[in-house]
This record gives structure tokens, sequence and C-alpha cells, in this order.
């Protein structure tokens, strides 16, 4: 797809009224030469914003490992006397509802991340958010019954909610189109380094010394975010030129001049003034077309089958021999979505978002095709089952590589960068929104799904739906590599074009 057309059907040109969101061709990031931008600073910026998804990704991994212990199944307890103030006991109902309040609370934040990084800063939200970890963390560490880990584990939500909304954003406004597709994938290996953080700890300790040490996370976030400095884009909407200068030329680096950089971005901002944002602005097709993109990139990820995968997992290494322990498994399925997500990193700023998303697709729909096929062997004939148990580890490896170094990244990559500046607060809720609610879906109608189905049928139902996924990247999925914001605004245009050429 080139840059003149339009995934959705169509030919796509540049708007030329106000209209139709305009931006001076004189100042546009086509004129604007990036080779002289030092990468370093845009890296280490993007690195300490993406570090709130590592506290995210504590959060999330912390409940797997931490489970056997909150109901006494487990020989790391430190505190196994019943009579102790500090003895925690967890029935079934009371685990469920600390492993689902996360959710709760992230859709809370996600809701909210947008309107706060618009209202505050994107810096000074992220910074913020270390408030409600540190005290998620701390109830937790110190809790004595189950109502102080429901509150820990409600703020930590929200503090993870909020930075899903916020990060991707921040990290996509200061990248240079050279370098925003690298940077892009920081946001989900933290998370991915994050839960391997957690399953390492559970390894070893009680959960109160994972807890505390957890605890740690938000203080770093806190401490490596003080220098960088805010988006330029925020800075010169609310009128504070001199300070988007500044934080211009630490991004961009000495040796490169912001003066062209800056005159587009206050174009663009001086526009979005004039066209003050109105309900109905969501129905048209500049703003409810990404809006879409995002939403729509979110849902295939959640229903990819990596819940299914993850459940599995154990099973799948004891059917090919494996002797591993829960604990230790779910350490070797992360550290091999981590290695995915590098290899994703170094190729998409190469190859592109689309063919990105197609391979990640590709690979997870054959994987799981593969892995229902074993299952349903196994249920059938498990003596020829017995013969391939080789295939449900190799399918299970390829699988999350797979989605390391596609599905995982690219919907929180892709939908900072389809969002127009004017709705980038609103519509980044809303995609992390999806993502939150969606992964609560997914979770809790798993088991309904396999009983329904069975196993079996439960991989190849999300195998069709990763089908789905190529089909969807292959005709609707715009291209966002090296794109500036206003290429890819473009993308979405179509009917304001039309409208304005009968004009």
């Amino acid at each position: 797809m080139n840059g003149d057309e339009n995934p959705f059907g169509g030919k796509s040109s540049r708007p030329n009224n106000s209209s139709v969101r305009r931006i001076d061709p004189t100042t546009s990031d086509c004129e604007i030469d990036y080779t002289t931008a030092n990468k370093r600073p845009q890296i280490l910026a993007a690195l300490a914003a993406a570090f709130s998804a590592f506290a995210m990704g504590a959060t999330l991994g912390w409940s797997s490992p931490v489970q056997p212990q909150l109901q006494q199944n487990s020989t790391l307890n430190a505190v196994t006397d019943g009579n102790s103030t500090w003895f925690i006991n967890l029935d079934d109902d009371q685990i469920s509802w600390v492993g689902s309040l996360i959710n709760v609370g992230a859709s809370i934040g996600a809701i909210c991340g947008g309107y706060l990084m618009d209202r505050f800063g994107r810096v000074l939200v992220l910074m913020a958010i270390s408030v409600p970890y540190l005290t998620g963390w701390l109830l937790i560490a110190l809790g004595v019954n189950p109502a102080m880990l429901y509150i820990g584990r409600l703020l930590g939500g929200l503090a993870a909610g909020i930075s899903c909304a916020v990060a991707p954003c921040y990290i996509g406004e200061i990248a240079t189109p050279n370098v925003r597709g690298t940077v892009g994938f920081f946001f989900s290996t933290n998370i991915g380094l994050g839960i391997l953080f957690t399953s390492l700890l559970g390894l070893g300790l009680d959960w109160r010394w994972i807890s505390g040490l957890c605890a740690i996370t938000p203080l770093v976030l806190f401490t490596i975010l003080y220098p960088v400095p805010e988006s330029p884009y925020f800075l010169v909407k609310n009128g504070d030129i001199e300070k988007a200068s500044k934080s211009l030329q630490w991004l961009r680096g000495s040796r490169f001049n912001v003066d062209a950089e800056l005159t587009r971005i206050k174009a663009r901002v001086s526009e979005d003034k004039t066209e003050r944002l109105h309900l109905t602005d969501f129905l048209r097709p500049w703003a409810y077309k990404p809006i879409l993109i995002g939403v729509a990139v979110m849902i295939f990820q959640q229903f990819s089958g990596l819940n299914a995968a993850l459940f599995y997992s154990v099973e799948i290494l004891q059917v090919a021999g494996s002797k591993l322990d829960a604990l230790v498994a779910a350490v070797v399925v992360i550290i091999t979505l981590l290695v995915g997500n590098f290899l994703g990193a170094v190729v998409v700023s190469r190859i592109g978002r689309r063919p990105l998303f197609m391979i990640s697709e590709a690979t997870a729909c054959l994987s799981m095709c593969a892995l229902g096929a074993y299952f349903h062997i196994l249920s059938n004939d498990p003596d020829m089952a017995g013969s391939l148990s080789w295939l449900p580890l190799t399918s299970l490896i390829v699988f999350i590589s797979g989605i390391g170094m596609g599905l995982g990244p690219l919907p929180w990559l892709i939908s900072s960068e389809v969002l127009p500046a004017k709705i980038r607060g609103q519509g980044s809720s809303i995609a992390a929104l999806a993502n939150f609610g969606l992964s609560f879906i997914v979770t809790k109608t798993f088991i309904d799904i396999q009983r329904a189905v069975t196993p079996a049928g439960a991989f190849w139902f999300y195998g069709g739906f990763c089908f789905l996924g190529i089909l969807f990247a292959l005709f609707l999925l715009p291209e966002t590599k090296d794109k500036t914001s206003e290429e890819i605004g473009a993308f979405f245009a179509t009917e304001a074009v039309e409208r304005n050429q009968r004009e």
C-alpha cells in the first residue's frame, strides 16, 4: 500500500482546506531532515516512559507465582501459623478476586488516562502513577486480610491502565519517524520483562518479599522520569513555546535545528484549537477510522489464543517429556516471548507494521491449528499422539515467539501512531480500555469455550480468529512505517477529501 492509497477503499490525497485537517506543507515532516537528529536521547526518553510498562508487567505477573502461597499450597510461605496476624489463607473465590480486580482498576485507569495526560502532561502523569503503584504494593506486602490485597490490586490496576493510555502516546509523540517503530516496541518488551521479574522472584521468595521488591519499581519509575522532557506537542498546546523548543532540542540533540519541526507542531496545534472538538467529530472518518483501527488490533491481539496457550503451557511441556514445574515453565514461556519481542523490534523498521502483523498472525494461526490437531488426536488416538509428542512443544515455542514478534507489541505501537493529535487522549483511552476489557472477557470465557468445543476446538477457534487477522491486515490495516502524522492522517480523510473535491 503506497502513501496515496486508502486502506478503506478509494484514493486519498492531502486535504486542501482547514476543514479537512490541513497542515501547512511548508512545515511538513516531508521537508524535515532527521538524519542529523540524535537517536540516543529519544531512546532514553522512550525507555524511561516504557518502564511504566515494567511496573505494569510486575503487577500482572505477580498473581501467578504467589497464588499457591496465598492458598497455603507452597513450601515457600514464611508464615504458616494460623494464629499469626500475618497469616493469609485465601479460598478460591478470594483468590479469583485478587486476580481479577486488576482488570477493574485498569479499566478505570484507561478511561481516566487520556483526560489526565491532556490536562497535566504525559511525563507528569507517568510520574504520578508511582503513587498508586507504591501504595498498592505496600498494602499487599503488609496485608493482614483479603481486603488489603483487594485494594492493593485495584490501585495497581488503576496505575497500569493509566500507563497504557499515556506511555505509548508519549513515545509516539517524541520519536522521529525513522526510530518510532523500534522504540514503539519498548512498551510491550517492558511488560514481558516485568512479568519475568516477578516469575523469577516467585521461584524462591515468600509472597511478601516479592511484593516488597515490586514496591521498588515505582520509585525507579519516578526517578528515571524526572530528567525526561515533556512532550513538545503538549507544551506547545499549552502555550509554553520556550519549553517546547528546549524539549525538542533535548530529544533531537544539539546538532539538530528544531525550528522547522517546532513550526510544524505550532501549525498543528493552531489548527486543532481553531477547530474545536465536538462529539460529532467522532462520526467523521479522520476520527472514527483510526479509533476503530486501534480497537481492532486490540481485538486480534486478545483473541490470538495467547491465553489458551499459556493455560496449557505446563501440560504441553509435560507431554513433550519435560519435568519442569509450573513456575519454571512460566519463566521459560516468558523468555520465549521476549526473544520474539526483541526480534520484532529489530525488523519492524525494515519490513513495516503490516507485513510483520500478517507474519505474526500467520504464525499464530498455524501454531493454533497444529495444537488443536494434536489435542484432537490425543483425545481420540493416544497411541498416535505419543509419536507426535514433539508437535505441541514445537507449536508452543513457534506460537509464543510469533506473538512476541508482532501481535504482542504492534497493537500498542499502531494505535499510538494512527490516532490524530486532536483526539489522541480520548483515542488512547478507548484503545487501552478495549484491551483490558477484552482481556477480561477472553480470560473469563476460555474455560467455557473449551468445555463447549473441547480443548482442540478452542485452539481451532483462536486459529480462525488469527486467519481473520491476516485478512484484516491485508485489506484494512494502513502501513505507518516512516510515515508522518499528517501522512497517516491522510489515510483516514477519504470522505472529507471527496466532499472537498466535489465542492
